[in-house]
This record gives C-alpha cells, structure tokens and sequence, in this order.
C-alpha cells in the first residue's frame, strides 16, 4: 500500500521511498512471472512429452500382454473348453486326435483317440486332460486287448496325460524363480556379517535347475524344519544317490524365499567347503582356531544353518587323522548353531553313532528312496528336459521299461539316481548309433543288458530255438545224467520266456553224487549254452570258508571297510553261474546267508547294501553219500527211487537241512559211470584234442576201440572220470608234443591215435 502525501511540495524521501517500493515490487512480480512461466512451459512439455508416451504405452499393452494372454490360454482347462467348443462341429474324437494333446498321446503311447469311441459329454466339467483321461478309462473307452498289444496300462495312460499337463502347466506358469520372495533389505541388516564363513561355502537357496528332483520330498522338509524349530540340528542318512542333497536344496530353496515357518523364514543355508581343515600345510591348532572363527560367525549371523558333508571326517581322528569335535561341541551347546550333517547309513553307525559328544545334539532324518508314482514324475520332468533339449520323442512304454528296469535289475544305486542315469544313457545310445528320433521299450532294454549283462531284449528265432531244444545242446558236452538236463531246462525254458516270474534266482539246483561223475561239468557247460562263457561262472569252493571267518571273507567286514568276495563278485556280474562246490562244508552262518539267497534273491553285505542274486543260475555241489549211492546202484536202486534214498540219507545223518533242501529247485542225484558213458567221455575229450591240433593245421583221428582204451585207462572209482581228462593233457598231450618239437609231425600232417607199443600207453601213426 502506498501512503497519499497531502502535504504541499515536494518531498524527496516520500518520493525516494516510493520509487524504491514500486522497483523492488515490479522485479519481485517480473523473477516470479518469469519462474512460473519456465515451470508452467516445462510442466507442459512434461505433459506433453509422457503424456504421448504414456499414451503409446496405453496402446502396446494389449501386444505387451499378449505373451501372458496366450500362457493363460494355454491352460490345460482352457485348451480343454476350446476343445469342446470345436468338437460340435466335427466330433470331440477327431477334434481330440487332431489337436497337440492327441498328437502326444499318439506319439508317446501309439494310441490313436481319434479311432476310439468317445462321447462328447466325458469332456464336460474335467479342468485337466488327467481328469479326460480318467473319464475315458471309467467309461471303458480302451480295449484291453489294445492297451495289451501296445504294452501298457491304465497307469500308464495316466501318466501319460499328467506328462501332457505338466508340459502345458510349465508353459502358461511364469518361471518359478520370477515369484520366489525374497527377504527385504531391513530384515538383512538385521543379521550379522559373516565375511570369513563366505570364504569357506556356497549358498545353497539360490534355484536350482533340476527342480525335477524335488518332486516327493515335503514330508522330509517339513520334519527338518520341526527338529530345527526344537533347537536341534539334523543329520540326514540315506544310500548315495536316494536325493539326500537333493533335500537339502529344497529346503534352502524354501527357506531362502519364506515358504517355511516363522522361525526357519528366510534363512540363509549354506555349504560348509571343510577342504581347508585337511590341507596339510596348516597346523592343527591354527586348523581349530580357523574353524572356531567360521563358526563363529555363523552362530552370531542369526540367519545361518551350516550344511556339512561327511561330518565323520573332521570328528573321528580313525578317518582324516583329525578330530575337532571339541571345537563343535563348543557352539551346539549354546544352541546358537544349527548344522544339517549329511552322512550314509553305514557312515553313521560307524563314526558319528559313537561320538557321544556329538550325537546328542542331532536327530536321524532317514532320505527314502521316493515311491513309484514319485520315481513316474521325476523321470517325466528328466524326459521333458530331454524331448525339449534333443527334440527327440521318449514314449510311455520307453519310461515305464527305464522305471521297471532300473528297480529290478540296478540294485547298487538307489531310485531316482538310477532311473535317471539309465534314462541318460538311452538317450546317449541314441544319438550316438543315429537311431532315429524315438526312444522304444527295445532301445531301453538294450542298454539295461549292456549295463547289466541280462538279456533282456526280446528272444531272437536263434535263441527260441537254443531254448527248445536245450536239452539236446547241454547233452552235445555233457554224459548221461538225464534228470539234472531235463530239470535245468524246465526251469530255464519257463523264466526266460516270462512265463515264470520268480524273485528267486533264475535257477538252483543241488548237485550230489560222487567225485568225477559231471556235476561240475554240467555247470560250465550250462554257463556256455545259456550265458555264452565259462567266465561267467563264479566259483566259490566252500571248504575255504569252513572257518569261523568264513561268513566274514564272503559278505564283508564293515570294521575294516573290507569288502566280501563273494558279494563283490555277485554285483560286478549280477547275470552269472553261481558253483558253490562242497556245499556240506559251509559253517552254519554261511548256510543262513544261502537260505536266504534262495529264497528271496537278496542278501545283504556287511555294509547294509542289498545284493541282487535274481539273475544268478545257482548250483552247489556235493559228494556227501557218494558211498551211499554206491551202495545203492550196486543193489540195482536208480532214478528217483535213489534220488529219495539218499535225500533221508543226507536228513537222518544232518548233512543238510530240511529248510536247506526245501530251498533249492531241485536236488538230483549223480549216479556213478558206466563203461558206456565213460566212452562217450572219453570220446568228447579227445573231440576237444583233435579241435586243438586242427588249429595248427593237423588233422587228427581216432577210432572207437581208442576211446573205450582211453576210459579204460583213465577211470578211477574213487574219482571218477576225472583222471581221463589228466590222462590225455599228459600222456597224450606229450607224446605229440615231442612229435612236433622232433619235426616228426608237421602241419599238413594226417594222423591216427592208436594203442601204444612196448609199454607205451598210446602212439600215432601217419595216414
């Protein structure tokens, strides 16, 4: 406001001031003016500026979220209702075979939906083709007769839509490490730092990139958590392979992104690297005070739990030489640490099941080998991965042979570590021979028999006919002995072909007659007919084993981490001739571990671990009552009369056991030679000589009256024919070698075996 000056004159101050008032006012008026002119011009173009961009973004988003439009539309629900809208035009089962769902199913199973007879209305109201595939088995939609010619289930069917499922779930989900939590940046600066525990581990609650092995694992997860909650650490057991750490990732993977409770949310799991406690170039008390300071850490943190492997090694001076069980003693006490150890069954009862000091502050979290249903979706995760990676197609009947297989026939690896080693090693199979783009049941079955040494592949005509006429083929090698080959063969002809399905061995037979009769013969030339190779036998003379050790040296000494000889040899060659010779004089715990072999299939070694013996052809061997039947044919007493004989014999006197013989297939009785057998012997035996010189280009023959001399010569009652054989490697064997070292004999020569002269027992002569 300006003041009006009534006073006459002129006034220099009044003047001074108002001039002064209306510059200050005008510059004030005009910098303010200016300010909300540049903000306003600004605030405009601002406007106008986002306001376009803002607009443009208004009219990408319908194109933005396009990708996430068709992940919802790729729903198996939604795919479905499309599918039923379609199918009033054309019919749900052409609609259904046409559409990539029927394509799968086709390409996976061999089944073709649209030449079944399927009603529109069993698609109404199913949110999944698991539910479709439901409906059409309940509505008896496949044939048994068509689900037998393809080689599968209903089971299987199911799987096969939830593979479908899954594969379209995984599609329209958005990845699951995109929707993990993670703690905010207040809750981490709650915790301490741990700058040396980072230099001695790996975070384990980062995602990992096989989730498909942590399918089936909550119940384990969530009992850790409880035992944890108590202020308890865990120490989780398990056989190599069954998914111990596979564990462990999931629980990081749930306590890293708070699914867990309150108490174990958004805690950091870590893997303890102990390498440097071993290392060799530290003292052992600069080795404590090291791991004193990284535990230390980890105890202050308040957000760590310690994942250590093989705990034993640091805490039992019997393994590493070192021992600092004192030094985690000091922090479990003051229940400040938390540890999940991870340990075998067997490691545990040796080392960590002793240490008192220990023991007492963790409790035992048995990892099992998942179930079936749970071993069906990790190796359809394990497919998926594949069939997407190699663009490759693996087929129901292909998986269910890899599941099947791998439990019947793997025994030294534990589900799913070997379903999905089997799984990779088909897949390499295939792209290595270039076999086409599909993985069949015979490809699986293939690569398990090289595994293995099982024959498992369908039987070729050449094998048809070895097994009818194998009674024939065994009696090319073997001398009489009628009922053992016509046994052998039963039984053989019956599991080979599926007939008989038995968890018992592929055969057991006890052998009992006197020495050199052919009991030990039939063995190797049952190894060369059925398994191809005397190599496959394991020969095991149990008089070795008579002693109190006996059990020891065969299963193993776990004390001593000693391995046993027999089931070390049973797991390298788990398709072999199991020869147990002189069986009656195996100590009685020996005689128990048989019974058990024969009976189930299994047995277990020192270790806990269990041997498959399913696929062995066991025959033991004895001469107990060889003078009994001697006895007894000298009274004219044969066949099964005999056989019944001397089975009391062997009872009455305690030889054997009723549980003991119950437990074989068969028990035959070998009856002692007569001199048309032993001609027949002798006759194969110098087959086998002639073959041997024929190699060097000589040929060799001989007449019958030379075979009934060598069986003359060569027997023994008390051995049998077994000194025939010593006879031709020895007399026979040296006189043509000094024929050939003289130069007697050369090759291109035509000789003939001949009786001997002047005290010779045989000669030749040239032809």
């Amino acid at each position: 406001m300006i003041d009006v000056d009534n006073q006459p004159g002129f006034n220099l101050q009044r003047w001074f001031q108002t001039f002064t008032f209306n510059l200050i006012s005008r510059a004030i008026g005009a910098v303010v003016r200016s300010v909300l002119f540049i903000v306003g011009d600004i605030f405009l173009i601002f406007v106008m500026l986002f306001g376009s961009l803002g607009l443009l973004i208004w009219c990408l988003v319908p194109f933005i979220s396009l990708g996430v439009y068709w992940r919802f539309k790729k729903s198996p629900s939604n795919y479905l209702a499309r599918l039923l809208k379609d199918a009033k035009k054309v019919g749900f089962p052409k609609v259904l075979s046409e559409s990539e769902f029927g394509e799968f199913f086709f390409k996976h199973t061999g089944i073709n939906l649209g030449e079944l007879s399927i009603d529109e209305s069993v698609g109404m109201g199913v949110n999944s083709f698991w539910e479709l595939c439901e409906r059409l088995i309940a509505e008896g939609v496949f044939s048994e007769s068509v689900l037998m010619e393809k080689g599968l289930t209903t089971s299987d069917l199911l799987f096969c839509s939830l593979w479908w499922d899954r594969q379209q779930t995984s599609e329209y989900e958005f990845p699951e490490e995109l929707l993990l939590a993670r703690p905010g940046l207040g809750l981490e600066l709650l915790y301490g730092y741990t700058p040396k525990l980072n230099q001695y581990s790996v975070d384990l609650g980062l995602p990992q990139p096989f989730a498909k092995h942590l399918i089936g694992r909550g119940e384990i997860v969530n009992r850790m958590e409880r035992t944890m909650n108590a202020d308890n650490s865990v120490v989780l057991t398990g056989e190599p392979g069954v998914g111990k750490k596979t564990v462990v990732y999931e629980f990081a993977l749930k306590a890293s992104s708070g699914q867990l409770g309150h108490e174990m949310a958004y805690k950091r799991v870590l893997e303890f690297d102990y390498n440097f406690l071993l290392s060799e170039t530290v003292d052992l008390n600069q080795k404590k005070a090291e791991f004193s300071r990284v535990l230390a850490e980890a105890a202050g943190a308040g957000n760590v739990i310690l994942v250590m492997r093989d705990l034993h090694r640091f805490t039992n001076s019997s393994v590493e030489g070192l021992d600092f069980t004192d030094v985690l003693e000091t922090y479990l006490e003051k229940r400040e640490l938390k540890i999940i150890a991870i340990t075998t069954g067997s490691d545990y009862e040796r080392f960590l099941s002793r240490n008192l000091k220990l023991r007492k502050f963790f409790e035992i979290v048995e990892v099992k080998a998942p179930t079936r249903e749970e071993a069906w979706e990790i190796v359809i995760e394990a497919a998926m991965r594949w069939e997407r990676e190699r663009k490759i197609v693996i087929t129901v009947q292909a998986i269910k042979a890899v599941i099947e297989g791998s439990e019947r026939y793997i025994t030294e690896t534990p589900f799913p570590e070997k379903a999905l080693e089997l799984l990779d090693a088909v897949v390499m199979k295939l792209e290595e021979a270039g076999m086409g783009e599909v993985i069949e049941k015979e490809l699986v079955m293939s690569v398990l028999s090289e595994k293995t040494g099982v024959s498992l592949e369908r039987l070729s005509e050449s094998e048809k006919e070895k097994l009818s006429n194998l009674e024939e083929i065994i009696h090319e090698r073997l001398v009489n002995q009628e009922e053992a080959v016509k046994m052998i063969a039963k039984i053989l002809r019956g599991k080979s072909v599926g007939v008989i399905d038995s968890k018992r061995p592929l055969g057991s037979f006890l052998f009992l007659g006197p020495t050199g009769v052919g009991k030990t013969e039939t063995a190797k030339v049952l190894a060369r007919v059925y398994f191809g190779s005397e190599k496959t036998i394991l020969r095991f003379d149990m008089a070795e084993y008579a002693g109190s050790e006996g059990l020891e040296r065969l299963i193993g000494v776990s004390a001593s981490a000693q391995p046993g000889v027999m089931t070390t040899a049973i797991r390298k060659k788990p398709a072999s001739l199991l020869l147990l010779d002189e069986i009656e004089k195996a100590p009685g715990s020996v005689f128990n571990l048989f019974l058990s072999l024969l009976d189930e299939g299994i047995i277990t070694d020192a270790f806990d671990r269990q041997i498959n013996c399913q696929h062995l052809f066991v025959i033991a061997t004895s001469n107990a009552g060889a003078e009994f039947i001697r006895q007894k044919v000298s009274e004219g007493v044969k066949g099964e009369e005999l056989q019944k004989a001397l089975i009391n014999f062997v009872l009455t006197e305690k030889i054997f056991s009723p549980e003991f013989l119950n437990r074989f297939d068969g028990v035959i009785v070998y009856e002692p030679l007569q001199e048309v057998h032993l001609v027949e012997i002798a006759k194969l035996l110098l087959l086998e000589l002639v073959s041997n010189m024929k190699l060097k280009n000589i040929m060799v023959e001989f007449e019958d009256e030379f075979a009934r001399l060598v069986a003359q010569l060569g027997y023994d009652p008390g051995f049998g024919a077994r000194p025939m054989r010593r006879l031709i490697e020895l007399e026979l064997g040296d006189l043509l070698g000094r024929a050939l070292l003289s130069g007697e004999i050369v090759g291109g020569d035509r000789i003939k075996l001949v009786a001997g002269k002047e005290g010779q027992k045989f000669g030749w002569e040239k032809m």
